[in-house]
C-alpha cells in the first residue's frame, strides 16, 4: 500500500486517460474516482489531502487505464439517484432513459400491469416498481442481466418480476399489459466507428446494435407485440436513435397506433416515442 497526496493521485490517473478520453473527460473520471474511492472532495484535491492506494485500487486504476468504463471497474452506476449494479452483461445506465421515466410515469397507473422488455440492469423496471404502485414486469433474454437485474431489485426494494423471454417470440405469450416500455438496441453497426473503445470494448454489444440494413427491426417487433397485447388505452414508450425518430413514429402509425408521440431528450435530439393504443 502506498501513500501520495490527492492531487498528485489526480494528476497520474487524468495521465494514464489521455489515450482514450479528453482532457476534460479524464479529469472527471479522476475526480470521481477520488470521490468514490476516498471520500476526496474538490477542496480535498486543492489541499493536496494524502491518501492511501491498495492492491485493490492499484488494480482498479490499472482496469481504467486498460479502457474499462469507471462504471464497471466500480461495480454501479447511478440512476434516478439510486444505486444500481452493473456488469459487463448490462448496459451502463444513460441519463436519457432517466427522462423517459420522467415522461411516463404520469401515463401509469396503480392497477396498471407494467412490462419492461430489454430490462439489463433492471433500472427501468426497478424504478418503476418503486415509483409507481403497478405491477411490474421485465423481459430479458440474457440470464447474466436478469441476475444483476434481480439483485438490483433486492437491493432497492422493489417488488418486479423477471422473465426469461425473448421479444421476437411474443406469441408464445398470452399475458396483456396496460404499458409497454424498451430501451432496445438501435445503434447502427455502421455507427461503431463513431463510438468509443470503452463502449465498443466493454458494453454487450447485443444490447446496442442492430443490422444497418433494418435499423427499426426491434421498433417492428415491440410495436406488432404492442398492437396485440396491450389492452385498449395502453402504451408502448421507446427509446430510439436520434436520426430514426420520424420512421419510428410513421411505423407504429402503420401498424395501427393513432396517438403517438415523438419526443426530444436534453441534448435536443429526437429520443423517445410514445404510442397509445
Amino acid at each position: 500500500m502506498s501513500r501520495i497526496s490527492s492531487k498528485k493521485l489526480v494528476g497520474q490517473i487524468i495521465k494514464s486517460l489521455l489515450h482514450l478520453y479528453t482532457k476534460n473527460e479524464a479529469k472527471a473520471i479522476a475526480y470521481r474516482c477520488l470521490d468514490l474511492g476516498w471520500d476526496c472532495s474538490a477542496t480535498d484535491i486543492l489541499m493536496e489531502k494524502p491518501v492511501e492506494i491498495s492492491d485493490e485500487w492499484e488494480s482498479k486504476l490499472g482496469r481504467l487505464h486498460s479502457g474499462e468504463p469507471l462504471q464497471y471497474v466500480m461495480g454501479f452506476e447511478f440512476f434516478r439517484d439510486r444505486k444500481f449494479m452493473v456488469s459487463p452483461d448490462t448496459l451502463i445506465p444513460r441519463p436519457e432513459t432517466e427522462e423517459l421515466i420522467t415522461k411516463i410515469l404520469p401515463l401509469i397507473e396503480k392497477q396498471h400491469r407494467v412490462l419492461d422488455v430489454g430490462t439489463g440492469s433492471g433500472c427501468i423496471a426497478v424504478s418503476l416498481g418503486i415509483e409507481t404502485d403497478a405491477a411490474v414486469f421485465a423481459w430479458d433474454i440474457s440470464e447474466g442481466a436478469l441476475e444483476i437485474a434481480k439483485k438490483n431489485a433486492k437491493l432497492l426494494g422493489a417488488q418486479v418480476d423477471f422473465q426469461c423471454q425473448d421479444v421476437f417470440e411474443w406469441e408464445h405469450t398470452k399475458d396483456t399489459w396496460d404499458f409497454i416500455v424498451s430501451n432496445p438496441p438501435y445503434v447502427l453497426d455502421q455507427e461503431k466507428n463513431e463510438m468509443s473503445p470503452n463502449v465498443l470494448d466493454f458494453e454487450p454489444h447485443v444490447a446496442l446494435f442492430v443490422p444497418d440494413r433494418e435499423p427499426l427491426k426491434f421498433y417492428q417487433t415491440l410495436g406488432d407485440f404492442a398492437w396485440s397485447r396491450l389492452n385498449p388505452g395502453g402504451w408502448l414508450a421507446v427509446e430510439i436513435n436520434r436520426a430514426y425518430g420520424l420512421e419510428t413514429e410513421k411505423l407504429l402509425r402503420q401498424i395501427g397506433f393513432s396517438t403517438t408521440e415523438l419526443h426530444q431528450d436534453f441534448h435536443g435530439n429526437d429520443r423517445f416515442v410514445l404510442a397509445q393504443k
